[in-house]
């Protein structure tokens, strides 16, 4: 039976290392959309060659590793506090060994995108990451022939925005066609906020490219700060911004942009050559999914909600 992981003894998931010097009081509601596992000794959890959303991490127990065959040595045993799925996460590429229960053990699943917006809007949670990557790769590297590609490696970091620092169009073109799927299968909602800044190109004639850019920064942190870890950002072109809202309905999706529409608004002015200039104004497009949509046509959808607050005048909600 499963349970979230809301039910769980807070100190067990204070063993778990990417938590280290986090509050979990300030993370409290991530939890509840993390399922608990109870894996029997013997219970295989992870196959060569299976596809992979989920990082588990271990908070009893713990399981082995191993390469081709259940048979012979396993590669390495991970504790309690450790965590297995990640690389498989990171690069979108099917596992490459078998994990099993060692003994009879108690995990934490976290889906993949929860984990990106962890990494995204904490420093330490994103910290604590490439440490425990780094202690995983070293140990490879020392065991498997030929280590790590370096093809995933920088296919992982081409998918950041170098200037904001969020998921580029890329990234989020196929985070869109994975939840779509999930959503139709598991039979629940899913919307779409398209945000784009009003007159973009005639601010930064106006003012230069270097405030426009002090603006996209500042802009992607502020919405970041008030976005939830499973409302997730990305900076799909120069000036748009799209914001994906797994198991949000329109209400909820409607509601969301508002939040967002009023941070802006109360954005702080920036300063451009010594003198005091405010913020753009943005309009925003919203679109919930239908039953017959594909990851193409609801983001069509968005986007012509999004046009029609443009032709609005700008500075406006449109669904």
């Amino acid at each position: 039976m499963e349970n979230t992981a809301a039910s769980i003894d807070p100190n067990l998931l204070k063993r778990i290392y990417l938590f280290r010097s986090i509050n979990l009081e300030s993370i409290q509601g991530i939890f509840d959309f993390c399922k608990v596992h109870n894996l029997k000794e013997g219970e295989i959890l992870f196959r060569p060659g299976q596809s992979n959303w989920m990082v588990y991490f271990i908070l009893q127990g713990c399981l082995r590793i191993h390469l081709n065959t259940l048979d012979g040595d396993p590669l390495t045993v991970l504790g309690p506090g450790e965590s297995v799925g990640e690389m498989s996460v990171i690069d979108q590429q099917p596992t490459t060994a078998f994990v099993v229960a060692d003994v009879d053990s108690l995990l934490v699943s976290m889906d993949a995108d929860i984990l990106w917006s962890l990494v995204h809007s904490s420093h330490a949670i994103a910290c604590n990451l490439l440490y425990t990557l780094a202690k995983r790769l070293r140990h490879a590297d020392s065991v498997v022939s030929g280590g790590v590609h370096l093809d995933r490696e920088e296919r992982h970091y081409g998918n950041v925005d170098a200037l904001t620092g969020l998921p580029n169009r890329e990234w989020f073109d196929q985070l869109l066609r994975r939840q779509c799927l999930r959503s139709h299968h598991a039979g629940k909602p899913l919307s779409l906020l398209l945000m784009d800044i009003d007159g973009f190109k005639a601010f930064n004639d106006r003012y230069g490219r270097r405030c426009g850019d002090r603006v996209l920064y500042s802009m992607a942190y502020g919405l970041n700060q008030h976005l939830r870890p499973t409302e997730i950002i990305a900076r799909y072109g120069s000036d748009l911004f799209s914001i994906l809202l797994p198991d949000a309905d329109m209400e909820t999706a409607r509601g969301i942009a508002v939040r967002l529409f009023k941070s802006i608004e109360q954005t702080t002015p920036i300063m451009a050559e010594e003198k005091i200039v405010d913020y753009p104004t943005v309009s925003v497009g919203v679109a919930q999914m239908k039953p017959e949509q594909d990851a193409d046509s609801l983001f069509s959808e968005a986007d012509a909600a999004l046009y029609r607050a443009k032709q609005m005048g700008g500075n406006a909600i449109s669904e």
